[in-house]
């Protein structure tokens, strides 16, 4: 059978990170919660602030490339990691890019929403009732932008396709790759559950490469039903895409849904004391959206004593710490109850 890597270099790419991404042992926290602590640094991708998804986007605008499009088209929420991502992978590759983006009580001009404008994206705001919900307005603008001569190409919310899955594989190659490096046996790994590519990505291939711990999702969005829909469909088409058995097994993975709060965007308190311990703890920044909320979950996975002394478990950073600037007064109001005293 063809190698895993064999068969992501069939798929072209093109390159938006120019170098690898820490793997750290966090030796505070480790401390603290009496196990071994790893972080994979995706938080420290060296595009625009930093952030996951410029692996996915590498494939996905290959796409783009090779159809000879000359302006990409995306969605997402007001505060969109993606949107910020997306147009500053345009600007690298001397695209232009509009994003269409949902009315929310997070559109300030402020983290991901400032990087957006002052990259020079076109802006579309639209009233939703979910961001999901944007892919009619985004197809509709591509609709405009073909009419005045552009070439669009529309990259789904979140930047999640098939396609841009192999990014994700790609990277879980690296991680393979330091871990051995380091001689490091993992006993879990925890990634947030957004839209699942990522998630379906990481089990993908370490299940391919014999690897056989847990691999813990924590859903940011959406039930955990919803989540084995998302993971079903990624999982078929990477096999189709990487020449893989469409039923082999997944092994050990877990889904949590609790950690969401009140829905999509929306700060919980366990999500902003994570925010808190991982940056008290070792000066890292986590956001209120997807890492905050995945650490939560971890932390209450730690509390009820799952993890030993003598187990290693890495947490996915997928970055989105651009978005704390627009929750400042979320975590303002945050650090008060916790205590800080805060100046006038």
């Amino acid at each position: 059978m063809i190698t895993l890597e064999d068969a992501l270099v069939a798929h072209s790419r093109v390159s938006l990170t120019n170098r690898e991404t820490p793997l750290e042992h966090f030796k505070n926290l480790s401390e603290q919660l009496n196990f071994n602590l790893f972080v994979k640094r995706d938080d420290l991708t060296d595009l625009a602030l930093g952030g996951d998804k410029p692996y996915k986007l590498e494939y996905e605008i290959a796409k783009a490339i090779k159809e000879d499009a000359n302006i990409l088209v995306t969605c997402g929420s007001s505060q969109s990691n993606h949107a910020r991502l997306t147009t500053a992978a345009a600007r690298k590759l001397g695209m232009e890019c509009a994003v269409v983006l949902s009315r929310d009580q997070w559109q300030a001009t402020q983290g991901n929403l400032l990087t957006v404008y002052m990259m020079g994206a076109q802006v579309k705001v639209v009233d939703v009732e979910d961001h999901w919900d944007l892919e009619e307005h985004a197809r509709e603008l591509c609709d405009s932008l073909s009419s005045q001569g552009y070439r669009p190409y529309y990259i789904p919310v979140s930047g999640s396709t098939t396609y841009s899955c192999l990014g994700y594989v790609r990277e879980s190659l690296e991680i393979i790759k330091q871990l051995d490096e380091q001689n490091i046996k993992l006993d879990a790994i925890y990634t947030p559950f957004g839209t699942g590519g990522n998630f379906a990505s990481i089990l993908f291939a370490i299940r391919d490469k014999g690897f056989d711990c847990p691999v813990i999702g924590i859903s940011v969005n959406r039930n955990k039903e919803e989540c084995e829909v998302n993971l079903n469909m990624w999982w078929q088409g990477l096999c189709g895409l990487l020449q893989r058995d469409s039923n082999t097994p997944k092994g050990h993975y877990e889904l949590y849904d609790q950690f969401v709060g009140e829905e999509y965007g929306v700060p919980t308190e366990a999500g902003l004391d994570a925010i808190l311990t991982v940056a008290q703890g070792e000066g890292v920044l986590l956001d209120p959206v997807y890492s905050g909320k995945a650490f939560s979950g971890l932390l209450s996975h730690a509390k009820e004593g799952r993890w030993k002394s003598n187990h290693n478990i890495l947490f996915i950073h997928t970055g989105g710490t651009p978005a704390i600037f627009a929750y400042s007064k979320q975590i303002e109001a945050h650090l008060i109850k916790r205590g800080v005293s805060i100046a006038p």
